[in-house]
């Protein structure tokens, strides 16, 4: 293993560009962001370029130059998106859950951080942002690429997650999301196909952000002459570190004994299991009646909130909040962070919560066990069982070792996901493209 100070060097000579869709616009764009700005403290040559600009960092490039480049980019967004909803029979259910990757932004690979760079470092890239024709056209130039998978998308024939579906294995075909899986030779095969067929695939080196990913990534059909490597996403411990408790529930209004943290940027989406935490806490309002006055739940992120109204405690609304230190201070408020997702990779809003102390309850799925370790600083449930769920999230919120949860919380972060540890590990990948 090489020393920082010589990593560092060898990265000053080489131009590392990282490309999202979005720097702050859902998850995986904060992740891309999170891992550019610690590349960039710790001494990589490093820029970051995207379509869909939402920060005010000045350091960060846009490909929407001007009002003619931004237009023609909401067209391709468009044109993907009713490519889509052609093969889905017009139907919406599924409209953000496939991507085809058919359409490419205008002077993508005409921008300068693209032609100069060594390595370039792509994010999530759905929606109209990279086609595969301009992967090809990269891997002609012999352009040194990375993927950063999010998701599953980069070894499906076309879904972000595949839930319980394994043709990805196979080479897709029958998909759930099309034809009501009743067709082998779908849209999903022949998509599985083209991607396979990339000229100079064999030069693609694919990052998966949880070993979970990366393991299931290996037994597609589309990764037989690929690397895959496991890194996680980093986190800045500065910013999202312990407040003060009793504070941080005045500035919220917080008035209850035990809060219960649920948040997601769309709250509502049906991934995010919702439903299973009211399941949930109907099964410890029941159970535990004498509690009633005591708990209470606290939301944030954007969505309906009729399902809210059907939940047995009082709750709160914080809306999304843009502000990381904010954010810090919102987990600081809570007892626990549930996150009842039915698929997920390594979600920053654990991580989040973990950096912060917070103790997390989730489903046992995905790469939620890369994060939360059973019973040492959360809780890790059978999936989608709900009375599982309610017993991890009571058993940590009354338990009398609860400060030990929440310190295991915190150095489950430092230890694993620091912004250094992290930039290392990048550093290795970037020079093994680069040779």
């Amino acid at each position: 293993m090489r020393t920082h100070g010589k990593w560092v060097v060898l990265c000053k000579v080489m131009k590392v560009v990282l490309v999202s869709t979005s720097d702050r616009n859902g998850g995986a764009a904060i992740a891309c962001y999170r891992i550019y700005q610690a590349l960039k403290k710790n001494g990589v040559e490093v820029s970051m370029l995207v379509r869909d600009k939402v920060s005010d960092d000045r350091d960060v490039s846009t490909i929407n130059s001007n009002i003619f480049i931004k237009f023609f980019n909401f067209m391709s967004f468009c044109i993907e998106r009713f490519c889509i909803l052609f093969r889905l029979g017009f139907k919406k259910k599924h409209l953000f859950q496939v991507s085809f990757d058919n359409f490419g932004a205008m002077n993508l690979l005409k921008n300068p951080l693209i032609e100069e760079a060594d390595v370039i470092n792509f994010h999530w890239t759905s929606q109209g942002m990279l086609s595969l024709s301009q992967l090809e056209e990269l891997l002609k130039k012999n352009k040194r690429i990375v993927f950063t998978m999010h998701d599953m998308h980069y070894f499906t024939g076309i879904c972000h997650y595949a839930r319980k579906c394994d043709n990805f294995e196979t080479g897709c075909g029958n998909c759930l999301f099309l034809n009501g899986g009743k067709k082998e030779d779908d849209f999903s095969r022949r998509w599985f196909k083209r991607k396979q067929k990339i000229d100079r695939r064999q030069n693609l080196i694919f990052v998966a952000c949880s070993n979970w990913l990366r393991d299931t990534a290996k037994t597609s059909l589309m990764f037989e002459k690929n690397k895959v490597f496991s890194v996680p996403n980093p986190i800045n411990t500065d910013v999202f570190r312990p407040y003060d408790k009793a504070k941080a529930r005045q500035k919220f209004n917080l008035t209850k004994k035990y809060v219960i943290l649920f948040g997601a940027a769309n709250f509502t989406d049906k991934r995010k299991g919702l439903k299973y935490l009211l399941e949930a806490l109907r099964l410890i309002h029941i159970k535990y009646t004498e509690f009633d006055d005591d708990i209470q739940l606290l939301v944030f992120g954007e969505g309906d909130e009729t399902m809210m109204r059907q939940f047995p405690y009082s709750y709160k609304t914080a809306g999304y909040i843009k502000d990381e230190k904010d954010l810090a201070v919102l987990y600081s408020a809570a007892n626990i962070f549930v996150t009842p997702s039915l698929d997920d990779n390594l979600p920053n809003t654990v991580m989040e919560a973990l950096s912060c102390g917070v103790p997390c309850a989730a489903f046992n799925t995905g790469g939620l066990p890369q994060l939360i370790d059973h019973n040492v600083n959360g809780y890790l449930a059978a999936l989608q069982n709900s009375k599982d769920l309610a017993e991890g999230i009571f058993k940590i919120i009354t338990s009398e070792n609860y400060t030990t949860f929440c310190r295991n919380a915190r150095s489950k972060v430092e230890n694993s996901f620091s912004e250094p540890v992290i930039s290392m590990m990048y550093n290795e990948i970037y020079r093994e493209a680069a040779i």
